[in-house]
């Protein structure tokens, strides 16, 4: 559980096209040339930090305790020789999309690419954890100095997709991204999974602490939880030829599924063709093919509507922490 020191800032990872936030500490959006993929390679992966990165031993372990049947401490090997299970997961930060907000907040000024998507291997946390009957949340504590904490609902909590995670894409977690082990909440924004997990606390009261109660709040008592739907053009093209079909295509997600994508072309709106697995935790990839018919500037946008029928709003829904951004993304295309 002891953090043996800290990585200190983390410089821009590779590759070109990352819009740097900061440093210290690090947040770096996701190149353009990331959503081109499904599973997201760790090296083109967004990264949101709140304090540096601790630089954790080998002998870093879990300590499970508070309104707990059996309080116990986790070793990761302990971990790995329990059964697993395998979760692609899309992960977005909270304040994806907070500078397009108008009139602007305060905070790091994401664009659209803090978000991505991996495949994550853990053990789910309830095959580790049994709750008091009198537990009402579980608090998660980070090894980052023990500042980061939130908690989750004893439902949430004990959900089957709630993971315990040690391998991202196949490999060990890398510490910038919450290595050695890591929670992973599905469908909810980023700040649920809590990083570099260190204490797992069944609690009888609700959790008050800093990011729980004062950050990641759309207003006093409203707290930021899962993903709005959400979508965004991937690789779209700036010119198009008139008379010659183009390929229009994006990236569509949320908290509760995706069920259509529409693309509206100059106000009229055509329903997407989803391509690839509909895994229940995952974004879907979308397309429409569109032959324009005259030349000019034409205006697209695109629209994703959730298995429980919320689509997204035409325009942003302003709070002053700017979370939530899920407005529709709408662009220019030039036909000639």
């Amino acid at each position: 559980m002891r953090a043996q020191g800290q990585i200190g800032a983390v410089p821009a990872l590779e590759g070109e096209d990352r819009r740097v936030l900061s440093r210290d500490p690090a947040n770096v959006e996701a190149p353009e040339a990331a959503f081109l993929h499904l599973i997201t390679p760790a090296s083109e992966r967004f990264l949101r930090c709140h304090f540096a990165v601790p630089d954790l031993g080998q002998d870093h372990a879990v300590e499970i305790g508070g309104a707990v049947v059996n309080p116990r401490s986790l070793t990761l090997p302990e971990l790995r020789s329990m059964p697993q299970v395998v979760e692609t997961v899309v992960t977005e930060c909270a304040g994806n999309g907070r500078a397009m907000l108008d009139p602007p907040v305060s905070g790091e000024q994401w664009a659209h690419r803090g978000v991505s998507a991996a495949q994550w291997t853990g053990v789910p946390l309830r095959a580790v954890l049994e709750l008091a009957e009198s537990a009402v949340e579980v608090v998660f504590t980070g090894a980052d100095g023990g500042h980061y904490q939130r908690s989750l609902p004893r439902e949430v909590a004990l959900d089957a997709g709630t993971l315990i995670a040690y391998e991202m894409n196949g490999a060990p977690i890398p510490p910038r991204f919450g290595g050695p082990v890591r929670l992973v909440v599905p469908g909810w924004y980023g700040m649920a999974s809590v990083k570099w997990l260190a204490c797992i606390e069944g609690v009888e009261q609700p959790f008050h602490g800093e990011f729980q109660a004062h950050r990641y709040v759309y207003a006093p008592g409203a707290p930021v939880t899962r993903i709005r739907i959400k979508s965004i053009f991937v690789g779209l093209p700036g010119h198009v030829r008139v008379g010659v079909p183009a390929r229009l295509s994006g990236l569509a997600w949320g908290g509760e599924g995706v069920r259509r994508v529409d693309v509206e072309i100059d106000g009229e709106p055509q329903q997407a063709r989803l391509l690839g697995p509909a895994l229940p935790y995952s974004w879907r990839r979308f397309e429409v093919l569109w032959t324009p018919q005259a030349p000019g500037r034409h205006a697209v946008a695109c629209r994703a509507t959730d298995v429980a029928g919320t689509a997204q709003p035409d325009e942003p829904e302003w709070n002053p922490l700017g979370y939530g951004m899920n407005a529709v993304q709408r662009v220019e295309i030039v036909a000639r």
